[in-house]
């Protein structure tokens, strides 16, 4: 299977969430099962969700002798986590580090972090969990690929439920005229169906990447430009661009180029 990163970002405004949905990133990265991961079963999928991965480090702020947690993250933590990066695992086939609140890292220990990330280690893999990926350097951002949850997100109807599974059951085929017909038969839909629908397919492409449940195809780099389209399609929608010019993108932008090109 192709490995699209090895850092990521991942953003949501609830700390559960984002905190979550990282172990099952993290758990996808570590688990040992032949088949879908996280399997859930295996050693080290159970080692993730009880917390004692010996190949799972989680770097969050200090605290000082009255228990009160400092303001940064520290170089000196990014350097520890450096250094241990190069040791090979303990039990999995790699290592993964999850950076929590990973913004409050001061810049002294994000430009450390740059240089781990610019050439990391074999099977090493970083997680940063973040509130505010805006706050971290662009540099730092330039080399992560961004997953991003809303906390606020309202349960789906059943018709956008319906319409989510029906798009990626069409991109599943790769058949470039299904699409076509597909999304042109979604024009005439009104802006707030539009906006329910990409972050219905969003929220199960994000889901593929973490949990890998339901996949529809092997290809990790697939989901996250989905990712990233459905992201640019609800940018669109927030100026105005018509309903039928975002069915228009879906159809030409969701399939690899040599689907779209038959």
């Amino acid at each position: 299977m192709e490995k699209l990163s090895h850092a990521y970002i991942v953003t949501s405004a609830s700390e559960t969430l984002r905190n979550s949905l990282s172990l099952q990133l993290a758990a996808r990265m570590l688990c040992s099962s032949p088949g879908e991961r996280p399997c859930g079963v295996c050693r080290d999928c159970r080692k993730v969700s009880t917390g004692v991965h010996p190949d799972l480090s989680i770097i969050r702020r200090l605290t000082d002798d009255k228990g009160k947690e400092k303001r940064d993250i520290l170089i000196d933590q990014i350097r520890a986590m450096s250094a241990d990066a190069y040791i090979l695992p303990n039990e999995a086939g790699g290592k993964v580090y999850i950076i929590e609140d990973a913004d409050t890292m001061n810049v002294n220990a994000q430009n450390a972090a740059l240089k781990l990330f610019e050439e990391p280690p074999e099977n090493v893999s970083f997680i940063l969990s973040t509130a505010n990926p805006e706050k971290l350097l662009v540099t730092v951002r330039s080399r992560c690929a961004l997953l991003r949850r809303n906390a606020e997100e309202e349960p789906e109807s059943g018709d956008i439920s319906a319409m989510a599974e029906s798009f990626l059951q069409c991109l599943a085929k790769n058949d470039a005229p299904e699409l076509l017909l597909w999304c042109a038969s979604r024009e005439g839909a009104d802006f707030k169906t539009a906006g329910e629908f990409l972050n219905a397919v969003k929220k199960r492409l994000t889901d593929m990447l973490c949990h890998r449940r339901d996949v529809l195809w092997s290809d990790e780099m697939r989901t996250m430009q989905l990712i990233e389209l459905m992201d640019r399609c609800l940018e669109y929608l927030k100026v105005n661009t018509g309903v039928k010019n975002i069915f228009g993108l879906l159809a030409v932008r969701s399939l690899p180029e040599r689907e779209t090109r038959k």
